[in-house]
């Protein structure tokens, strides 16, 4: 009740709608969209929404309720798309968490960023404390404001703590009981970590399933870097369930739609995928002509390990069993 009484005695409109989407748990553009069809952008994390929300920010009042859930909006955006430097930049304003008086729900999820780079920067002793006081605190929180968008991020974290078999309980409950949805980021959530968790369990042709599912709502959201990764994803499911040709366009299809999206990051993380896929494949020429084509000076700090390896590999004409972390994001 305490929670309600507040959300009715906030002052203005946006507001009210910031204090409900930070205890929603809903992707925050979902409310936010019936409110102003602006912001349409905003459908997905993506760079478009990164553009709107970065305007945004400058328009409302720092640290109100609509401020910080615009800034949940850019933070998930620069995790989806990759932006990792970008990101701990903007982490970096709240280092002093304990003594800024962050909204409970906001404090956590910047918790869920941080574990989220530890992992791709290797430190998984750091990102297993963290990873483990965000979950406790998103199924707390859930006890009172149920949604399925923070149950699939209660799963995702699971999936992060090796805890397949529940997260996947999980997903397949939420699955069900909003098997009906008409949301499609929640959809495009849902069967991407379904995929993830089939996947970890090496289930791979249900994984395959599940990816297939996921990109399909992608492609309706119309998200380039989302659909490329997927299509990455689907690639690693047909090569694991021996469908090489499959694999093979679905590889092509990333980099298609990578280059689509326009940021060296996307199209690099392609082009590893593509010519590790090759190498392995014996397929040598095409793998050295896709990685000599690379700017080495504009490989990400998480890809660098497996353009090296490859690199070396080719080098060395050695075979590469595996190179390169798989964590899921």
């Amino acid at each position: 009740m305490t929670n309600i009484r507040l959300l009715r005695n906030l002052p203005n409109k946006k507001l009210k709608i910031g204090y409900l989407l930070l205890i929603a748990g809903c992707w925050q553009s979902t409310i936010l969209l019936a409110q102003n069809n602006s912001i349409s952008a905003c459908d997905m994390p993506s760079k478009n929404c990164l553009t709107w929300v970065s305007t945004e920010l400058g328009n409302v009042k720092p640290n109100s309720m609509y401020w910080y859930n615009l800034k949940l909006m850019q933070l998930d955006s620069l995790m989806i798309i990759k932006e990792f430097k970008l990101l701990k930049h903007e982490l970096s304003a709240f280092n002093d968490k304990e003594n800024l008086k962050l909204p409970a729900v906001f404090a956590t999820h910047l918790n869920i960023y941080l574990a989220k780079l530890y992992l791709i920067d290797g430190n998984r002793e750091q990102a297993v404390i963290l990873l483990k006081l965000s979950l406790a605190d998103l199924q707390q929180l859930n006890q009172s404001f149920y949604s399925p968008m923070r149950m699939i991020n209660i799963a995702n974290l699971m999936l992060n703590l090796n805890q397949y078999e529940k997260s996947l309980a999980l997903l397949e409950r939420i699955e069900t009981e909003f098997e009906n949805s008409r949301d499609l980021y929640l959809k495009l959530e849902l069967h991407g970590n379904l995929g993830h968790a089939h996947r970890l369990l090496k289930n791979y042709n249900n994984a395959l399933v599940h990816y297939k599912k996921s990109l399909q709502f992608a492609i309706k959201l119309g998200g380039e870097q989302q659909i490329a990764n997927l299509h990455n994803h689907v690639g690693k499911m047909y090569k694991a369930t021996d469908q090489i040709d499959l694999a093979e366009l679905s590889f092509i299809n990333a980099l298609t739609y990578a280059e689509k999206d326009a940021r060296d990051s996307t199209i690099n993380q392609a082009k590893i995928n593509l010519a590790f896929f090759y190498f392995q494949q014996l397929e040598l020429e095409k793998a050295q002509k896709l990685i000599k084509g690379m700017d080495a000076s504009k490989i990400e700090p998480h890809q660098r390990k497996k353009w090296k390896a490859i690199h070396r590999a080719l080098n060395a004409g050695q075979q590469i069993v595996s190179a390169g972390s798989d964590e899921v994001q």
